[in-house]
């Protein structure tokens, strides 16, 4: 079997999105408290990085149609984990009266470390996706019935994670 760019920027995306997802306040890894930020600020933050994460899982399917607006996409999303995880590396936000647990600075490395590989490959993979695809022609086809379920499945999931997220970190 021939492992080809699509194969190993969906693989670095569904990594991306495991590392992220184990990180959800009030879980095993994320047991800081984070209850001095705003509450309006912390339902943002933790909107995007849900959003993050749930557009990583969808994409995969717009990857192996070859679609070159996915494979951009798959690249902001890696340049997105990047800017996540240094921003809490370096201490800029969320910023935290506890120390980070080891296991969250773990997780947060290798999850920067995947990040740079995801840009590089799918930048790659947009340079190359006009050889074997027309977005346009792909793109006005009609989605599968499971991919319109598990999209939608996948928000009601993500308002919960949020919800869920948001009142952990704020020690409620």
């Amino acid at each position: 079997m021939t492992i080809t760019i699509r194969h190993l920027v969906s693989a670095l995306l569904v990594l991306s999105f495991g590392l992220l997802a184990s990180l959800v306040p009030g879980g095993l890894i994320e047991t800081r408290s984070l209850s001095h930020i705003d509450p309006l600020i912390l339902g943002i933050f933790n909107t995007f990085l849900t959003s993050l994460v749930i557009v990583s899982l969808l994409i995969v399917y717009f990857i192996f149609k070859d679609l070159k607006w996915a494979f951009i996409v798959s690249g902001l999303c890696g340049i997105s984990y990047f800017i996540v995880y240094a921003l809490d590396l370096g201490t800029l936000f969320p910023v935290s009266p506890d120390p980070m647990p080891q296991a969250l600075f773990v997780i947060e490395v290798l999850g920067m470390i995947v990040s740079l590989p995801l840009l590089f490959i799918s930048v790659r993979g947009a340079m190359n996706s006009n050889k074997s695809s027309n977005d346009k022609v792909i793109a006005s086809q009609p989605y599968s019935k499971t991919f319109v379920y598990f999209a939608f499945f996948l928000v009601v999931v993500g308002v919960g994670i949020i919800t869920f997220a948001t009142k952990s970190a704020m020690g409620s």
